[in-house]
């Protein structure tokens, strides 16, 4: 007896862990390709900053995949990278310092320096951007049980504070899995980029699946197809890989090049 409800244990456990049911998006997709402008337009202007994203929209661009992690003490600020050497004229990360202390900080130092820009504040970004564009939140995280980012998103969420339709997504299953379980009507995407990190989407169960675009294939899509989840793909920059996605039913295209769009 003690055998067989532990094979049923056993069994119901698995169970659990592969079946989920993605949440119906048709309110964001509505029957067509989202294009996600990639950290904004950082051709033009310096990544993940105001300029970025509004050059984004000017280029036509409804949708927005930016970067948000958590200052020293603990506010939430665009960026994809947490040390600031790789693209800011600042030195040190972004976690050891407070915001005041990054504020006099350029982003874009490979832009002249009329182009440069300060870190932003997400809840910035939110008040500068119309409620119409989509934004695609990916929060960073440094290590597995990192969920600092995901905290102060889940409570700006819980406030109502973020009127505009957003997608939250991670490259750590745990977080995704953190913001689904304390906001459960807020869509996810698990991202990945090494085929051995696919299975964290078994942890994660999102309700869209982000992998690079070298890892669409038949398999993945009847895959995705199964649990009803939505695919984005990153990153995409030429026509013809555009119109293949296309033609394999590829949800949402994350790019650097607003030319997609025509």
């Amino acid at each position: 007896m003690i055998s067989v409800i532990i094979i049923i244990i056993i069994v119901l456990s698995v169970w659990c862990l592969i079946k989920w049911t993605a949440a119906d998006l048709d309110y964001i997709y509505k029957g067509k390709t989202i294009y996600f402008g990639h950290r904004g337009e950082r051709h033009a202007a310096p990544e993940n900053t105001i300029p970025s994203y509004l050059c984004a929209v000017d280029n036509g661009f409804t949708a927005i995949e930016l970067d948000v992690r958590t200052t020293k003490n603990g506010k939430l600020v665009c960026s994809h990278n947490i040390d600031l050497e790789r693209e800011t004229l600042g030195a040190g990360f972004i976690d050891e310092l407070t915001y005041a202390e990054l504020q006099p900080i350029k982003a874009g130092k490979d832009f002249q320096e009329n182009a440069q820009s300060r870190i932003p504040l997400l809840e910035e970004v939110l008040k500068t951007l119309s409620v119409d564009i989509l934004l695609n939140i990916e929060i960073k995280s440094d290590y597995l049980t990192d969920i600092r980012a995901a905290k102060v998103l889940a409570s700006l969420i819980k406030q109502d504070k973020i009127k505009h339709k957003i997608l939250v997504s991670s490259f750590n299953p745990i977080v995704v899995r953190y913001i689904k379980l304390l906001c459960k009507n807020v869509p996810t995407g698990y991202i990945y980029e090494h085929a051995k990190h696919f299975k964290g989407v078994f942890i994660a169960k999102p309700d869209c699946l982000h992998p690079d675009a070298e890892f669409i294939d038949k398999k993945l899509i009847e895959f995705c197809h199964k649990r009803k989840m939505r695919i984005n793909t990153w990153t995409v920059n030429n026509v013809y890989a555009r119109d293949w996605l296309i033609e394999k039913g590829i949800a949402g295209i994350i790019t650097d090049n607003p030319k997609l769009l025509t």
